[in-house]
């Protein structure tokens, strides 16, 4: 079943499809031979096939998902099959930590080893092309097309390109080039309605946490906090909406119009990833949602959760931006002829950066790492305060102990002194 020769094996939890999918894909297109069990997911017994396919590869892949190794202490799990034979047989290990996986403590027998190789850390719903970039780092795999590229370059691409000038041509590339810009500009718009979303629910929110806090009564404070509600829940039917619309369109390009983007300069991975990568970013939204709905919950307006919360807007933003820098850069390359939609609309974009057309590749991926070195840094500043609220919470609970400590003390000393006047009682009754 398996007769082609895989480099990578990517190992995943059916919770972490989604994410390791993604992960799947983007190698593909960059050149690697990547195998991922999608055809069995849903068969109900082990394939062993799977352990011939993990030994012969060289990098191992270990998507890990929330609690993705509590069941490895289970001999029949087929996780842990798969990082055991990947261990036996020294693979090149690379876990992959989404968000909300933490390493179980204790680690899964024979498995203690895992949490030391050298991984991927968490981020907000992955920011792919930052983790994927990591990867590559970490591989000791090559990606085929890179190995082939002179000779790609030389003989078959150059004569690939002859044909399809000479068969297909401008009369070709240029009908799916026009399809491809007008549902970039659609989803960038839908990106800046998201942004939208995303800063309105922030103002309001602090707004709201002002006048709850300003309030002495409970009925205002009750006020208050049902319009904050509803305001949420609008904005989540707004931008559910805005995600069905989306997904109703997406980017579709044929296998045979690939060559001829990237011809054009255009990486065909970033064309495949735009789908999974702008949705995705709807996750982000309903996580700054749920901020503010644990917050309100049990009313604690700390500054810890306050900064929590904004972190978290800013991370849509972050992502948001990101996004329409990759936007500008692919419209960039296509025909000036495609960018009617883009000046159609673009002027009414009030939530993306300030930036056009016809800029340097270099330019736009420099925007890119502006934006990724502004995320490090919330999500350090995030940690941070983790950290801080936690050392807080620890300095507390030794306060609380002490005083449990003293109480238990001054119980005692009382019942030893209830225990000696109640013996005085005794021997004076005697006495009379």
């Amino acid at each position: 079943m398996y007769r082609q020769k895989y480099d990578i094996f990517i190992s995943y939890r059916r919770d972490g499809f989604h994410q390791a999918n993604l992960f799947y894909t983007r190698l593909q297109a960059l050149g690697y031979r990547v195998f991922m069990d999608v055809e069995t997911l849903n068969a109900g017994k082990f394939n062993e096939q799977l352990l011939d396919v993990i030994s012969k590869c060289k990098d191992f892949v270990l998507v890990l998902s929330p609690n993705a190794l509590d069941r490895c202490n289970n001999e029949g799990d087929w996780v842990r099959r798969e990082v055991m034979c990947a261990m036996e047989h020294k693979k090149n290990i690379i876990p992959i930590m989404l968000s909300g996986f933490v390493w179980p403590d204790p680690m899964p027998n024979c498995m203690e080893e895992l949490c030391i190789y050298q991984a991927i850390t968490p981020l907000p719903n992955t920011y792919y092309d930052m983790q994927i970039k990591k990867l590559q780092g970490y591989l000791k795999s090559k990606a085929h097309f890179q190995t082939r590229k002179r000779w790609l370059i030389g003989f078959s691409i150059a004569a690939a390109i002859i044909a399809l000038i000479l068969l297909i041509g401008h009369y070709t590339y240029m009908p799916a080039a026009l399809r491809v810009a007008d549902t970039l500009t659609t989803r960038t718009q839908a990106m800046d309605n998201l942004s939208d979303i995303s800063k309105s629910l922030q103002a309001d929110w602090e707004e709201y946490v002002t006048n709850w806090k300003n309030s002495k009564k409970k009925e205002d404070k009750a006020d208050y906090k049902e319009e904050m509600n509803t305001m949420i829940v609008l904005q989540e039917r707004a931008a559910e909406k805005l995600l069905k619309t989306m997904q109703s369109t997406p980017i579709q390009v044929s296998e045979f119009h690939l060559p001829l983007f990237w011809i054009h300069g255009i990486n065909p991975a970033d064309l495949l990833i735009v789908n999974s990568y702008t949705e995705g970013l709807f996750d982000d939204l309903n996580e700054q949602i749920a901020k503010y709905r644990d917050i309100m919950a049990v009313d604690d307006y700390s500054r810890l959760n306050m900064q929590m919360a904004k972190i978290n807007a800013e991370v849509v933003s972050i992502f948001v931006d990101t996004y329409y820098y990759g936007y500008l850069q692919m419209m960039t390359h296509l025909p000036k002829s495609t960018h009617k939609s883009f000046y159609q609309i673009s002027f009414q974009w009030t939530h993306l950066p300030n930036a056009g057309l016809n800029l340097s590749d270099e330019e736009y991926e420099r925007q890119q790492m502006l934006l990724a070195e502004q995320l490090e840094k919330d999500l350090a500043y995030q940690e941070q305060l983790l950290l801080k609220a936690e050392s807080d919470l620890e300095e507390q609970q030794a306060k609380l102990d002490s005083l449990e400590e003293k109480a238990n003390e001054v119980q005692r000393i009382v019942e030893q002194n209830n225990q000696l006047i109640n013996q005085y009682i005794q021997e004076k009754r005697e006495e009379l």
